[in-house]
């Protein structure tokens, strides 16, 4: 049994620049986003100003909520659904912006574009005074800047090694780790870009921070990386008529659904429930869930809410 994934402290800017994932295998096995300068996040803790949600889907019985999570770098995209109870809760309950902390999933979600689209599906979230959101805005700022450091340094022509630098050396084993998967993912990406807007930061902690919470856009770097992508291996057998079939099975599952809901989603949670009464069980309808995500026939923009792609 693996233990609960620690959460990463991030700012937006940092965030919204991560457009790299790794998924697992196997069941329960967590997934991923990767930032470029060393953030191997599969959860997150941030802070800021959280403005009232706003629902998503037209569906009232099961509802989903989205709220913007803005710190002096930008904004993060916060949601919540039936599968977060607590956290749905807490967001229903917000009637102005207010100081919280959040804590949840990194969910990276690609367009029929490619384009990357990430988010936080929130696990809790709570009101923060002014001395608490100084606080953990102090731990993130350090975080970031130890990381960009760390970076810099295993980005150098000459990198150093563990055994002959000392900030290496000084580092989490899973940062160090982190890092040099983010530059295998991100090898033109440039560190430095990401410590300007963290001036916006500094200024907050001293009592400075704009009424927006946010840097002027020119002060913050496009986020904009370039990404080399490793063609995916070849599958090992091809995909056999029986698999074939429930696939074709399960996609009618999700078709009749969507076609009889409000919003044009099928409920992920009742296509399931469907897949195993007519003979599939839980673990082989995820696989196939899995599948026809990855092959891009599915897609789930929202929580819950899966169609076709």
């Amino acid at each position: 049994m693996t233990g609960r994934e620690p959460a990463w402290r991030v700012f937006a800017h940092e965030f919204r620049a991560s457009v790299e994932e790794e998924k697992g295998t196997g069941d329960r096995a967590a997934s991923y986003v990767l930032s470029p300068i060393g953030a191997r996040m599969n959860r997150v803790l941030a802070v800021g100003t959280l403005t009232p949600p706003e629902p998503v889907g037209r569906d009232p019985t099961n509802p989903f909520l989205r709220a913007n999570l803005v710190d002096p770098t930008g904004t993060f995209q916060v949601t919540a659904g039936g599968f977060q109870p607590r956290a749905l809760a807490a967001l229903q309950a917000i009637q102005g912006p207010q100081r919280s902390l959040v804590v949840g999933k990194a969910n990276l979600y690609r367009g029929r574009d490619q384009t990357a689209y990430v988010s936080i599906r929130a696990e809790a979230l709570r009101g923060i005074g002014e001395k608490e959101y100084r606080t953990a805005l102090a731990e993130a700022l350090r975080h970031t800047a130890q990381r960009i450091d760390l970076s810099t340094r295993l980005r150098a022509p000459t990198a150093p090694t563990d055994a002959t630098d000392r900030s290496v050396t000084a580092a989490p084993p899973r940062w160090l780790d982190a890092a040099r998967r983010s530059i295998a993912r991100y090898p033109t990406a440039d560190p430095a870009t990401f410590r300007a807007p963290l001036a916006a930061v500094v200024l907050a902690l001293q009592g400075e921070e704009p009424a927006s919470a946010q840097v002027p856009q020119s002060a913050v770097p496009s986020g904009r990386v370039t990404v080399t992508r490793t063609p995916p291996a070849p599958l090992e057998a091809p995909v056999s008529s029986a698999v074939r079939a429930e696939e074709a099975s399960f996609l009618d599952i999700v078709d009749d659904l969507s076609e009889r809901s409000v919003d044009g989603y099928a409920d992920l949670k009742e296509a399931l429930a469907l897949a195993l009464q007519g003979g599939v069980g839980p673990h082989r309808a995820e696989e196939l869930l899995n599948r026809l995500e990855e092959g891009g026939v599915l897609e789930e923009p929202i929580v819950g809410k899966v169609r076709r792609a």
